[in-house]
């Protein structure tokens, strides 16, 4: 195989590894899309079950690593046309985003990795559904869009609590306590909409 050959053969296996790493960026950016959707429709936080949560930390992991290569080799690719063309000096902004793009990437794919299955399980097949949490806090009166909240053990951080909790459901729970949620989804997963008290 001649020089030529073999670059353009190296050359259109970049060119396939970017387009599919740009295809499942595109993908996490419409699950993140159809999630912001959902709950300002429904009104209503999606909760993933502890039961998932707790199966589902090797697949997180995958599809974090996963996304975060794709987001380096997006960055670097970005970067080494830069150098090529002479567009890179003077400016950071490349350099940036090659080391920073594996970290967001990581968490981003780890997020949608684990969320995406339960969520459109809720959607597709979803009906009511109750599932066991146990409250993390509950003396909370406001964080970031979420007043009132009720914070739960055993989920990650952007999917453990329930918004606009009353303050009279609220008084008496303790770090532990055992609550039921009920809403739509399946038990995977849910779109909440009523609390109560574990008997």
């Amino acid at each position: 195989m001649s020089d030529v050959d073999e670059w353009k053969s190296r050359h259109i296996l970049i060119r396939m590894t970017i387009l599919a790493a740009l295809a499942w960026l595109f993908f996490c950016l419409l699950v993140v899309i159809l999630f912001l959707v959902c709950t300002e429709l429904s009104g209503y936080r999606f909760l993933p079950s502890t039961e998932w949560i707790a199966s589902t930390g090797r697949l997180g992991v995958v599809v974090g690593a996963a996304t975060a290569v794709a987001l380096f080799l997006l960055g670097l690719s970005d970067a080494l046309r830069k150098l090529r063309n002479g567009t890179l000096e003077g400016t950071l902004k490349p350099i940036l985003v090659v080391l920073v793009s594996p970290v967001l990437g990581y968490f981003w794919g780890y997020i949608v990795g684990i969320i995406t299955w339960p969520m459109v399980l809720a959607l597709v097949a979803g009906h009511h559904e109750e599932l066991a949490y146990t409250v993390g806090r509950a003396d909370n009166h406001y964080e970031k869009h979420c007043y009132s909240p009720l914070e739960l053990q055993g989920l990650m951080v952007g999917f453990d609590k329930v918004c606009g909790v009353s303050d009279e459901f609220r008084k008496g729970l303790t770090t532990g306590t055992h609550i039921i949620i009920a809403g739509y989804g399946t038990r995977y997963g849910l779109f909440a909409t009523e609390l109560r008290r574990d008997n």
